[in-house]
């Protein structure tokens, strides 16, 4: 519950600053309808595991082995419009997380080269 509070703090400082949102919107939100989710509608992670949405709890802290994805995401409806980032990670022996998905091509460049045959 915390973790998703300071996401929606994020998300709503971000989208003020710009001007998706305004201080109107953000006055008039409850804790069930907070301005920010017009644009921002979904979670941020998951689990991952023999299902790509895996269950778990959420409320316990990570431990090693653990894998779960990050994944924000923003959508325009009006102008019809979208972009969503998932990287997955496993929690490693220490807790330090390890990105299982780095080497995935997120350039324009990298995604051209690879659709043209490139390595």
């Amino acid at each position: 519950e915390q973790y998703n509070k300071e996401i929606g703090d994020f998300a709503t400082s971000l989208m003020l600053e710009i001007g998706l949102i305004n201080k109107v919107d953000v006055q008039k939100e409850s804790k069930n309808n907070r301005a920010y989710r017009k644009y921002f509608m979904h979670g941020t992670s998951h689990f991952l595991g023999l299902d790509t949405h895996d269950v778990g709890d959420y409320n316990k802290p990570f431990e090693k082995n653990m894998v779960f994805t990050i994944e924000p995401g923003i959508y325009l409806p009006k102008e019809k419009l979208g972009i969503r980032l998932e990287d997955n990670y496993v929690v490693q022996k220490k807790g330090e997380p390890k990105n299982l998905t780095s080497g995935i091509p997120l350039e324009i460049s990298e995604i051209e080269d690879l659709i043209l045959g490139g390595h």
